[in-house]
């Protein structure tokens, strides 16, 4: 990289149209292309006041007087744009995220990719319609089939705190907020604040009034006057991460504003023995590893363990090293972003204790990368829970039958920590299994190998989407009678 190269500077920030804020820069990150400094919007109570006031203005002017669909088009229209290699926003995509969050550009690449066609119009419509009979509800009262009507309303301003791990996971939160016709402030993680930006600009492209009822700004969490006043303007908040987030917000929301939290979760997968046949096997292996290894496991839906079924042509320990293996290849086509020091012990720290474990013969054997924990692998004789320190980092348990791991599961899932279970089992096997995982808490079940591509009206962490979000308005069918003797007609 040539020393010379100009700084290019972006804006981490979307306001609305004639908003004017003072900004400062972050430190330069390193491109390709030359140092990148991303533009800080410097905030304050009495400013995010003003931004929050202009939200609701515009929702007021413009956002209320389109239809779902009309919503649903524009919003579609900016994903059809990010479809297209050569938009400008998508190379700018491109080019930047791999910078900002260590993941291997080409699995951003096909991660984008996957991800924006979930915004099509026929997805769209379908997440609506997966969770109200009558999507007409969200414009105007609806007959209801025990007589009466009902409308449903959004919120009238969302605030909602966006995590950083995966890049875009905020997308469908600004969506479901478009959708529900809500003004909305997004507070962006500095892990990644650009996403929720860059598709701002999308909508502006397509409709600039729609976008002037959204702002994106990011500010340090844990900053009270930011987050006080954020949730005074608001009348419903959401937020997306770790514990200690959650808790600082809902610190701030009182009892009469909805809370909707999505808090830590954690994932699994099940390997039946008709998955390990020698026909299927390496298949099962790539599905896997493609889950583990897409953006370092960051995501709540990514696997942190493994349970594998005896009975399979190749057997548990076999098949841990199978893994450990392509995750060495794969580490050489989408190299593992870089570690904090934290978060290089938690590896290292979970080696030294199986590694003592496997010296003991104690059933356990740590496969593990030469350099810089890149991967590791711990199989284990026996079935349990431990969740990961994450950045490829997998347990891999035996077990007689898959059917025996719901007990040592059950804990867990109580707890409300489990989310997704990536499956690979015969469709004989399908019901049942799920009966159980539904029983104990496991909120989605979904084949190896696309345990990070939810789907369109996917209960999230088992709850409902948009329906969490909203209000409703009856007309009882009393008033609907009684108000017919009124009628000058009426006999």
């Amino acid at each position: 990289m040539n020393a010379n190269q100009e700084t290019t500077r972006i804006e981490a920030f979307f306001l609305p149209a004639g908003m004017d804020i003072q900004t400062t820069t972050s430190a330069p990150l390193m491109t390709p292309e030359g140092p990148v400094e991303l533009l800080i919007p410097v905030l304050n109570g009495e400013k995010l006041k003003a931004i929050m006031a202009n939200l609701s203005r515009n929702r007021s002017e413009y956002l209320l007087t389109l239809s779902t669909s009309d919503i649903v088009e524009r919003i579609a229209a900016a994903s059809e744009k990010w479809l297209n290699p050569s938009y400008p926003q998508r190379v700018l995509a491109e080019r930047l995220l791999p910078a900002i969050t260590g993941y291997a550009a080409d699995s951003i690449r096909l991660q984008l990719k996957r991800y924006m066609r979930t915004f099509r119009r026929k997805e769209l419509l379908r997440f609506i319609c997966e969770e109200l009979d009558d999507p007409l509800v969200l414009d105007e009262f609806r007959p209801r089939k025990s007589g009466g009507f009902s409308r449903a309303y959004g919120p009238r301003l969302l605030f909602q705190v966006f995590s950083g791990n995966v890049p875009g996971v905020s997308l469908w939160s600004m969506t479901m907020g478009l959708l529900l016709r809500s003004a909305q402030l997004g507070k962006t993680s500095m892990a990644e604040p650009l996403m929720a930006v860059w598709f701002a600009q999308s909508l502006a492209e397509v409709d600039a009034k729609l976008a002037d009822s959204i702002a994106i700004v990011p500010w340090k969490g844990g900053s009270e006057e930011l987050e006080r006043e954020a949730v005074r303007q608001a009348d419903t908040v959401t937020v997306y991460g770790g514990r200690p987030a959650v808790e600082s917000v809902r610190a701030h929301v009182p009892i009469e504003k909805r809370f909707v939290a999505y808090g830590p979760k954690a994932s699994f997968a099940m390997i039946g023995r008709e998955a390990l046949t020698p026909d299927r096997m390496n298949d099962t292996i790539a599905r896997l590893t493609a889950d583990v290894t897409h953006y370092d496991q960051q995501s709540c839906m990514s696997p942190q363990c493994v349970y594998v079924e005896d009975g399979g042509s190749i057997d548990a320990q076999s098949f841990a090293a199978l893994i450990a293996a392509e995750l060495s290849r794969l580490q050489l086509r989408w190299p593992r972003a870089s570690l904090s020091d934290g978060e290089a012990y938690a590896i290292l720290d979970l080696r030294n204790r199986y590694w003592l474990e496997e010296a003991a013969g104690e059933g356990s054997v740590v496969y593990a990368s030469a350099e810089e924990a890149q991967w590791t692998v711990v199989y284990h004789d026996e079935p349990y829970f431990e969740g990961s320190p994450l950045n490829r980092t997998l347990h891999i348990y035996r077990c007689s039958r898959l059917e025996d791991v719901i007990p040592v599961l059950e804990p867990a899932g109580q707890s409300g920590l489990l989310q997704s279970c990536g499956a690979a089992i015969g469709p004989q096997r399908m019901f049942a299994l799920a009966e159980e995982l539904g029983n104990i808490g496991v909120n989605r079940l979904c084949h190896i190998g696309s345990m990070l591509q939810a789907k369109a009206g996917w209960h999230h962490d088992g709850r409902f989407n948009l329906i969490d979000l909203l209000r409703f308005t009856d007309i009882e069918r009393t008033m609907e009678d009684g108000l017919e003797s009124y009628d000058p007609d009426f006999e």
